[in-house]
């Protein structure tokens, strides 16, 4: 055989070679079919390759590349390079092509992880799925932003322009109907199989660490989660939470009718009142515990504003962290929060109607919980992190200062909302030493767990004496004005509470209640009093945080939304 019939046996007259009882066109059919299929395999590989490169940069207060952290998990490279080479061998099947297996199973694949990137640069937020359905937003968001090519999307236009090309040299067609219905068969089935048992497994992805990401990134965070898992992956299996699926017995028609009964009212503007709401980082009333010699001073002027507060406590979902929950609750009325990646239905929507300006304050980073963009998701038009403003701090002596400086600048032609997260207080607290001053007897406890209190409520001390400063200065406000006070949730002083004999075994209801609740008080001025008619000083029953909000219109007398009738 000559070296041209060979080349032409392979590239050019795969399937076409003569009949005349020679089957070398036959064995060399079958080698260009191995050729086609290794070569397609290769660049579908080189395009999941390059797709975990491109999205391996995570946001934070510094962008990280976690290329590197992925080859210590091969599971993690696995994952995300499988689903574009079933892709290609779907499509090769259903085409007949090399080429057009590679634009189409590529294209996608590449340029969903540019998306990704440009998204994480410019928004400090990863792509998913649910964000597919927001194309018209994103037209109207990109003319805001200059974006400049970075050099993973010249890498996205050499390895699709480069593909492409190197595909086009797997020349010849399959042409056999059989085996391109069955080969299109097949690889779509695997990958449904694949998607819905181990893409969409929740198991399996928290059971996923990328403990080398761990190392440069807090794995804390969701988007940088999301990033360490790599991009693909992530983004395939946050595909169901793009289709919510209704509780069992739910009913569309049901829900409207139920809403079409819940009247709906604007707040009356002679009543409307000027609301500040801080949501208290881990703060939790420990002398409510017998067995915490907690001294008196430490919460002495919590107990003074509640003495003059509708007050009671929260029933949080969460312990120790989590705080994102309990805030969302909070401005939702929604008792299953999540992250809001458009524009949602809140309490601050509506206020916004009712003439309110909105805005708010948290001294931390704004990608954590990705506030930076859910909150203005839920209305916020304004809210500030400890990047606006240089040598901050995310101690309370800032904090309650930024705050009182927010509401003296406000707009007074309109009511003023506020809703802000303090930092101080958030763990861990250290267990091996503490400062010169005591907040609570020695009595016996270990040295570690003395420590771990003591230090806990070294801030605690501090923040409830500010909260007083705080509401002191509104006392003779010629404007009406509302301060809810709330915490998250209880600090992680388990070891230490449990060593006490304080029960904090959920499975009792004792238990239950001193894990999971927290204080809330809600005060009003004189002028506050005069315009709502509200008493704000009693007992106001213990709540989820969904609830609260509705408890507050309760007292000001307002009706509120139809949703926050129907809570009631």
């Amino acid at each position: 055989m000559t070296m041209k019939k060979l080349w032409d046996a392979l590239w050019y007259n795969a399937g076409k070679g003569p009949s005349d009882g020679n089957n070398y066109w036959r064995r060399f059919t079958r080698g260009h079919y191995v050729c086609v299929g290794l070569g397609l395999f290769l660049l579908s590989c080189a395009a999941g390759l390059a797709a975990l490169f491109i999205g391996a940069v995570t946001s934070g207060a510094r962008l990280v590349d976690l290329w590197p952290t992925y080859w210590q998990t091969p599971l993690i490279v696995l994952l995300n390079v499988l689903p574009a080479v079933l892709l290609a061998a779907f499509f090769y099947f259903l085409t007949g092509r090399a080429w057009a297996a590679f634009i189409l199973s590529a294209a996608p694949v590449i340029l969903l992880s540019v998306v990704d990137f440009y998204k994480i640069v410019i928004r400090a937020e990863t792509l998913v799925a649910s964000d597919l359905g927001l194309v018209r937003e994103l037209a109207d968001i990109l003319p805001r932003y200059t974006i400049t090519l970075s050099g993973r999307a010249y890498l996205a236009i050499a390895v699709l322009v480069g593909g492409t090309a190197a595909a086009l040299l797997l020349r010849g067609k399959l042409k056999n109907v059989l085996a391109r219905v069955l080969g299109c068969a097949v690889s779509l089935t695997a990958l449904a199989a694949l998607l819905f048992t181990v893409y969409f497994s929740d198991g399996l992805y928290d059971r996923l660490v990328n403990a080398a990401a761990g190392e440069q990134v807090s794995l804390w965070v969701e988007q940088n989660v999301f990033t360490s898992k790599g991009f693909l992956y992530s983004f395939l299996h946050s595909v169901p939470d793009a289709f919510p699926s209704p509780p069992p017995g739910y009913s569309d028609s049901l829900a409207e009718a139920v809403l079409d009964g819940c009247e709906e009212a604007p707040i009356d503007p002679e009543k409307r009142v000027n609301i500040i709401a801080v949501m208290l980082e881990a703060y939790a009333d420990l002398s409510e515990f017998d067995q915490v010699p907690v001294y008196d001073r430490v919460y002495a002027p919590l107990h003074e504003l509640e003495a003059e507060s509708l007050h009671g406590h929260l029933l949080v979902n969460i312990y120790g962290g989590g705080t994102v929950d309990t805030e969302r609750s909070f401005l939702t009325g929604y008792p299953h929060p999540r992250e809001y990646r458009s524009p949602t239905d809140s309490y601050i929507w509506y206020m916004r109607d009712n003439g309110y300006a909105a805005e708010g304050l948290h001294p931390g980073d704004s990608w954590f919980y990705n506030r930076r963009n859910v909150e203005k998701n839920l209305g916020m038009e304004n809210f500030y992190f400890l990047s606006d403003f240089p040598g901050a701090s995310t101690d309370d002596e800032f904090f309650f200062r930024t705050l009182s400086a927010l509401y003296a600048r406000r707009d007074r032609e309109k009511p003023y909302f506020n809703f802000s997260v303090t930092y101080q207080n958030h763990g861990a607290y250290s267990d091996s030493a503490t400062g010169d001053v005591a907040y609570l007897a020695r009595e016996g406890m270990s040295a570690g767990s003395y420590n771990l209190l003591n230090n806990y409520l070294t801030g605690i001390a501090d923040t409830s004496l500010r909260m007083r400063a705080f509401v002191d200065s509104l006392r003779e406000d010629d404007e009406p004005v509302v301060v809810v006070f709330f915490g998250d949730h209880q600090p992680f002083l388990g070891v230490a509470l449990q060593e006490l004999g304080v029960n904090m075994d959920t499975g009792t209801q004792e238990g239950f209640f001193n894990y999971y609740s927290t204080p809330y008080l809600i005060w009003a001025n004189d002028a506050a009093k005069a315009v709502t008619g509200g008493r704000f000083t009693r007992e106001g029953g213990d709540m989820s945080p969904c609830f609260l909000m509705a408890r507050l219109f309760d007292e000001c007398g307002y009706t509120g939304s139809r949703y926050m009738a129907l809570t009631r």
